[in-house]
């Protein structure tokens, strides 16, 4: 999807650069030939010369007008492309998990028992930071002016969400989540290492918890994307997926495009909820795979976790 977003900024530079240089060429051919009438050539027979000009121009502005209107077509068909490959590739990959149920054997682990049973390489408490969150807006509900301006002063000093955070933290009772604006957000996660990523889990209350019964701002659509670096244009697409907000309230998913690259940045994309129309609510999210060690290095055991430790 940045692919498709990156060539069409490349197209409309194209696009612009060769507008400019049409005009820039034009002008410069009217000058030449204001001089040209003016020293040397009467003026019968430059009239005659404008006038083919003139038609020439006018038929070119016609033919760039025609393009013009077919590149905001295209640009509107590929808007409309980008909006539904998400949901084209959440349901190739039910599609696919219902040929091969091997591939869903996480979905097995018990929700009371599960940091126990599988790895977390995205828990704060181990290392992990949410260190950005793109343009999306936090939904708080401020009791006063005064908590409104420090969040505001909290917010332009600083990128990295602190509502974010909640996604990465152990606790899941109603309201200890991430809320954010409409239904679209993402958040960029430092993991605790270099990590081979092979799954994504993420947490929901259950509708029978909830003070309203339902729970229409659970995500729905979501990707994964492993980043080199913080502002990376061009990351590794591990998958999209949808969350079901009839199953388990932790719900496992495996990569559907694993990567031979190790990633110690991921980013979670939102893109739909399941109706709600003022917020959405992520509620944990959890990073699975293998750790990089690098020569030199080795693991030693704390305990709850796993630590990198220089020999």
């Amino acid at each position: 999807m940045n692919n498709y977003n990156a060539r069409r900024e490349t197209e409309s530079c194209i696009q612009r650069y060769a507008f400019r240089s049409f005009v820039c060429v034009v002008l410069s051919m009217l000058l030449g030939l204001h001089f040209y009438s003016h020293y040397w050539v009467s003026p019968i027979i430059i009239d005659g010369d404008i006038s083919d000009i003139k038609n020439v121009i006018t038929q070119l502005s016609f033919g760039l007008t025609e393009i013009n209107r077919k590149h905001e077509r295209l640009q509107g068909e590929i808007e409309r492309i980008s909006e539904a490959v998400p949901a084209l590739a959440a349901a190739a990959g039910r599609a696919r998990e219902a040929l091969e149920p091997s591939r869903m054997s996480r979905q097995s682990l018990d929700v009371p028992d599960y940091d126990r049973q599988i790895a977390d390489f995205a828990l704060e408490t181990a290392g992990a930071k949410v260190i950005d969150t793109g343009n999306t807006i936090d939904h708080l509900i401020y009791d006063s002016p005064i908590s409104w301006a420090l969040y505001v002063l909290v917010a332009s000093v600083c990128r990295e969400c602190l509502g974010a955070s909640t996604i990465i933290r152990p606790g899941t009772l109603p309201g200890e989540c991430w809320a954010f604006k409409g239904s679209k957000g993402e958040a960029t996660i430092r993991l605790i290492g270099n990590i081979y990523v092979t799954g994504i889990s993420l947490e929901h209350i259950p509708p029978h918890i909830s003070p309203t019964k339902e729970i229409s701002s659970a995500p729905r659509l979501f990707q994964l994307e492993g980043l080199e670096y913080r502002n990376d244009l061009y990351p590794h697409d591990f998958g999209s997926f949808e969350y079901d907000k009839d199953g388990k309230p932790i719900q496992y998913f495996e990569v559907r495009y694993p990567s031979s690259k190790a990633y110690s940045l991921v980013r979670v994309r939102i893109y739909s909820n399941w109706g709600h129309t003022v917020y959405t609510c992520v509620y944990r999210v959890r990073i699975h795979g293998e750790l990089a060690i690098k020569q030199g290095q080795k693991l030693r055991d704390d305990g709850d976790y796993l630590l990198v430790e220089q020999e």
